[in-house]
């Protein structure tokens, strides 16, 4: 563990762009890549196809939102998904007709194979941290980033709404 007196204090310029680091790290990855499953496929596949699996009947709408996507561009990635078999769309008959998405059990295989690639890989770099910092920094880390994510996906859509007005 590192000692108190060694470590940096951040401000918004620094902090922003080692977020932008590790974004370009993981975004830049656009190449297909086999999961042990037999066919290619992206990160954002991937990490797309993860998020339907754990919310069962998210919409388009809602991954938008996730990722700060357009719609359009989120459904490009949700086409490609249903046209390789990984997930379905299904009707919500009794919320205003929203089309629900779903995996399907080659989807299911998938995610858990992406599951199994991301827990040896990220654990590689999480455990070299680990020795660096307790768990508890860890995960005090890491809830930063979601309580970060969560405010950025508010502005986002606060921005977004602002120009829709202008407009």
């Amino acid at each position: 563990m590192q000692e108190e007196k060694n470590r940096k204090t951040y401000d918004n310029v620094a902090a922003i762009d080692i977020l932008h680091q590790v974004s370009a790290m993981y975004s830049g990855t656009k190449h297909p890549h086999d999961y042990g499953t037999g066919g290619a496929y992206t990160s954002t596949e991937t990490h797309l196809l993860k998020c339907i699996a754990d919310h069962p009947g998210i919409t388009v709408t809602e991954l938008a939102y996730n990722y700060a996507k357009t719609k359009g561009a989120i459904s490009q990635v949700i086409k490609g998904l249903i046209q390789k078999g990984l997930i379905e769309q299904r009707p919500d008959d009794g919320r205003n007709n929203r089309i629900l998405l779903y995996t399907t059990p080659q989807g299911d295989a998938l995610n858990a194979a992406h599951i199994a690639y991301d827990e040896e890989h990220a654990g590689e770099t999480l455990n070299l941290v680990r020795e660096q910092f307790t768990q508890q920094e860890i995960d005090i880390a890491f809830s930063v980033l979601e309580c970060w994510l969560v405010n950025r996906r508010f502005v986002h859509q606060r921005r977004r709404e602002q120009r829709r007005r202008k407009e």
